[in-house]
């Protein structure tokens, strides 16, 4: 009875993986599940409840994910390349090293979520809320912010070429030490409050009226960063 009464109460969380392409997941609870190194490719995720789950190293390549909920979910690794994530909701989530590649993320929810080396060549965030989000070390080429709302977003050190800021809230971002190469902030607003310390540009390039960044130096036996 006291070996009872002095026992550790074990937390368990039910876990789903394995394998389920094209599996219809709508409006499914997983939450606080672990889920990771599942393969769910093309799966469909419309309004289900992912948050707080972990899904590391997920498949979850095509999938249609709007208005799924992945706040405070660990993404790590995870791959959304090709995904349909209109509005769902990241906040506070971890997606360091997510592959977000060609995905369309229009009015999706960002705030303070890290994604930190993550891909996100061509991928379509406009519209989206992403305000305090950290890019650092991402990969943000031919990447669409067009219209949305990155105030405190951090950008340092990431590859962008050919990335679109039109029209897009940039109070107190931060895009320290970046390459900005056919990069365009035509429209854009806070520009006057940005960090571009250490950061250089090229010709091709639509600075913030007024300001002026060094142009870059050309960077001997670099490999050539392709879009396609």
């Amino acid at each position: 009875m006291a070996a009872q009464e002095n026992s550790t109460r074990v937390a368990w969380a039910p876990s789903y993986g394995g394998a389920c392409a094209d599996c219809d997941l709508r409006e499914r609870n997983l939450s606080g599940w672990d889920i990771s190194n599942a393969h769910y490719p093309r799966a469909d995720l419309s309004g289900a409840l992912l948050r707080a789950t972990r899904a590391m190293n997920v498949n979850f390549a095509g999938a249609v994910a709007e208005r799924t909920d992945f706040r405070q979910a660990v993404l790590d690794g995870a791959s959304f390349n090709d995904a349909e994530l209109l509005q769902a909701r990241f906040d506070n989530a971890s997606l360091l090293n997510t592959n977000l590649a060609d995905a369309m993320l229009n009015g999706a929810k960002l705030r303070k979520s890290k994604l930190n080396g993550a891909n996100l060549r061509r991928t379509d965030l406009s519209n989206s809320f992403a305000e305090g989000a950290d890019f650092s070390g991402a990969n943000v080429s031919g990447a669409i912010f067009d219209s949305a709302r990155l105030a405190g977003a951090q950008f340092n050190n990431t590859i962008m070429i050919g990335t679109s800021f039109k029209d897009t809230a940039l109070d107190q971002a931060s895009f320290a030490n970046v390459r900005l190469l056919d990069v365009d902030f035509t429209g854009a607003t806070g520009t006057d409050s940005i960090d571009f310390s250490g950061a250089c540009t090229d010709p091709l390039s639509r600075l913030p009226e007024g300001l002026e960044i060094e142009p870059c130096a050309p960077l001997e036996g670099a490999m050539v960063v392709e879009l396609q």
